[in-house]
């Protein structure tokens, strides 16, 4: 990240102008900090001029202009496809430039969701993750595929679930099958269960999928492998001879992207669709591959295919971020009640419940930003090391480690999402109920992050079973988490030994004691977990028995603990260090009450482990009211600081000038046939007449 310095204050300004004058100016001058300058924290100069010369195309480009009438599906499907690829062919950010800065990438997608989130996960689908499985998991004959794509001659898709398997890879039941006297394999669908199903951009568009099918050769299945398989002709998109394709319908949300269903009918394919850098059958079907050992090559596996879940995470940060810059900046000019002959109303931003239901999570915003950047970079980072070739000894124990840390973190961060927009929603009354407050749309299209790329509440299973293999090994903790989200492990003995010596407010908010707090509460749940597995096995348990009656209370509360103890300590780490001193002040409260929101919610576990007693719940309780008190002073500007422009935003309660009223009644009075009759009018006077005068 560029250090603050190092861009000027002129140059913030010309980038961002001053914000309208209006009733927001009454918090916007309350703040301590520059809300320009603290975009630094998460931005450089040069994600900041990618983002706003996406922004300047699409407010100028007559077909990114928004409409006020809710579009029919296929209208959603099909403004959706030209808006890709006019983002497509302007080419904003060739593949050169993100090799020279990984963060450009993100930078580039995040645009492209506060515009519209459609539009992102069809670029992000049809391109990039696409072509990024290709150079992964592909080899050098492969190269082509990848060149049509980047020259849109093609478009693909990722194609993992079944209609009746998801999470459960092992039950896929599509196969491919290895012959060897034609070298092809020949992919089949035994029936509907077995369509691959939900899978983006193949309802109407993609002309190719990658499909993940068992590998079948000489009568012995070989696994999940992954293939890439022309779907439909790029010319007439007519699906090809042996294949079945088509739209699932409309879903609640993101209706932009067509997702869809395939099944192959003994639909043969060249030897050189199996994507098979990590294993595959040769010209006579024997099994090779270039990592002997299983678990490492299900480990570097697991580092290509993680890209999905860090992906999410960005996602439902972009979605948070556009709820709490409404809500807050509505709070700020909503006035309600007050004292007593007063002269006129409190704005509701005032009232500490308020306070309570919207400011924990614009600590979570910053959080979540802060983590998805950094994950986001360094997921790229890998992909373009592992595209050159770049020798690594730990890219096994890495890729295991990242599969952990995303298969935790994008449960954490979705339902996170959720629960903030939901507070958001409602923290704006019933004018937050008006589609054109764009809360509903979001909470909408936030709720598939609870789902794809693996079901929360099964996905986190995949965090607590790394989890619990890595506590016998405790004390080499630093080699097996290269990502150090597990560091403070070899000392877990002692750890677990410590009591909660504070007994203040001001000591219990404290970072580095939070962050304390933290590491013990890991420790203590990881322990708990193990020996719950452990204690379930010995009474005769089988592991699938052991795992699923240890899951409440247990495994789903360690993974979480376990993502939250490393998004706090990442935001702590990073906000500690940032040279502007005012910025750091604020963002240090922020790391605060965010510590203090999540430990809340783990009180009672707190003191079931003993690390708790007498009042300190309460004074954790205390603290976050306080912090709450401190922070909604300066939270309009903490908004101004991650907020898209108006034109991203597009709600009528969240726009930059506070003038949410004149905004609501332009909307409803501008609303088409909103103050017109009805067509159907003679219907309500024929059918008023028949309703009898008296019951």
């Amino acid at each position: 990240m560029e250090p603050a310095q190092r861009v000027t204050d002129e140059q913030l300004k010309e980038l961002f102008p001053d914000l309208p004058s209006g009733p927001l100016d009454k918090y916007r001058q309350k703040a301590s900090f520059d809300w320009r300058r603290l975009k630094l924290v998460y931005e450089t100069l040069n994600t900041i001029k990618l983002k706003k010369q996406i922004w300047n195309f699409m407010e100028s480009h007559p077909l990114f202009q928004h409409s006020e009438v809710t579009p029919t599906l296929d209208e959603e499907r099909h403004i959706a496809v030209k808006r890709m690829y006019t983002i497509f062919n302007e080419k904003f950010l060739p593949l050169e430039r993100i090799a020279e800065d990984p963060r450009l990438f993100q930078a580039e997608t995040e645009a492209m969701f506060m515009f519209d989130s459609s539009l992102a996960v069809k670029v992000s689908l049809t391109f990039r993750m696409f072509s990024n499985m290709l150079t992964g998991s592909g080899r050098s004959h492969h190269l082509p595929i990848v060149e049509a794509v980047e020259n849109g001659e093609i478009g693909g898709c990722f194609a993992l679930t079944e209609v009746s398997h998801g999470s459960n890879a092992k039950g896929m039941r599509t196969t491919a099958t290895y012959v060897p006297e034609t070298r092809q394999f020949v992919m089949h669908s035994a029936d509907f269960e077995a369509a691959k199903c939900w899978v983006g951009s193949l309802g109407k568009c993609a002309t190719h999928a990658i499909i993940y099918a068992m590998l079948i050769s000489k009568g012995t299945n070989h696994g999940l492998h992954s293939f890439v398989i022309p779907i439909r002709d790029p010319k007439t998109l007519k699906p090809y001879p042996g294949v079945i394709v088509g739209d699932i319908g409309e879903k609640i949300g993101l209706n932009g992207v067509d997702n869809g269903f395939v099944m192959f009918n003994n639909y043969a394919v060249p030897k050189a669709a199996a994507l098979d850098k990590l294993g595959g059958v040769d010209d006579n079907g024997d099994y090779r591959s270039p990592i002997r050992d299983p678990k490492k090559r299900f480990g570097a596996s697991l580092g290509i295919l993680s890209g999905g879940r860090v992906h999410i995470t960005s996602i439902s940060t972009n979605y948070l971020v556009k709820a709490i810059v409404i809500a807050i900046r509505y709070s700020a000019v909503r006035k309600q009640f007050g004292p007593e002959n007063a002269a006129e109303e409190m704005p509701v931003l005032e009232y500490q419940q308020q306070q309570l239901k919207l400011l924990p999570h614009l600590a979570t915003t910053y959080a979540m930003k802060l983590f998805s950047v950094w994950l986001g970079e360094l997921h790229v980072t890998i992909t373009i090391n592992n595209m050159m070739g770049v020798e690594d000894p730990s890219a096994a124990a890495r890729g295991m480690e990242l599969h952990a840390l995303s298969s935790g973190a994008k449960p954490l961060l979705g339902w996170a999402a959720r629960d903030a927009i939901q507070n958001c929603r409602e923290a704006c009354g019933g004018h937050g109920y008006l589609k054109a407050a764009c809360l509903g749309d979001l909470r909408n299209d936030n709720d598939a992050n609870c789902t794809y790329e693996g079901e929360n509440g099964l996905l986190v299973q995949q965090t607590s079973n790394w989890l619990l293999g890595v506590w016998p090994r405790r004390h080499g903790a630093e080699h097996i988490t290269p990502l150090g989200t597990l560091k403070f492990l070899h000392n877990a003995d002692q750890l677990l030994k410590e009591r909660c010596p504070w007994n203040t407010v001001g000591d219990m908010i404290e970072p580095k004691n939070l962050i304390q707090t933290y590491k013990w509460l890991t420790t203590f749940v990881l322990k708990m977990t193990y020996e719950k597995v452990s204690k379930l096995k010995s009474a005769g348990k089988n592991n699938l028995e052991a795992r699923n009656e240890s899951q409440s209370y247990n495994a789903i509360t360690l993974s979480l603990v376990y993502a939250e103890n490393y998004i706090l300590n990442h935001f702590y780490e990073t906000s500690a260090k940032f040279e502007d001193a005012a910025c750091r002040n604020i963002l240090l409260k922020l790391v605060s009450l965010y510590g203090a929101f999540l430990l809340e919610k783990h009180l009672a576990t707190l003191y079931i482990g003993g690390y708790f007693s007498g009042e300190q719940g309460l004074l954790l309780r205390d603290g976050i009211v306080q912090l709450c008190a401190d922070i909604a002073p300066h939270a309009v500007s903490l908004v101004d600081s991650i907020a898209p422009p108006d034109f991203c935003i597009k709600s009528v309660l969240g726009r930059s000038d506070g003038e949410a009223y004149k905004h609501i009644q332009n909307n409803i009075m501008s609303y088409p046939e909103s103050m017109s009759r009805p067509s159907w009018w003679r219907d309500v006077v024929h059918w008023r007449s028949y309703v009898p005068a008296k019951l």
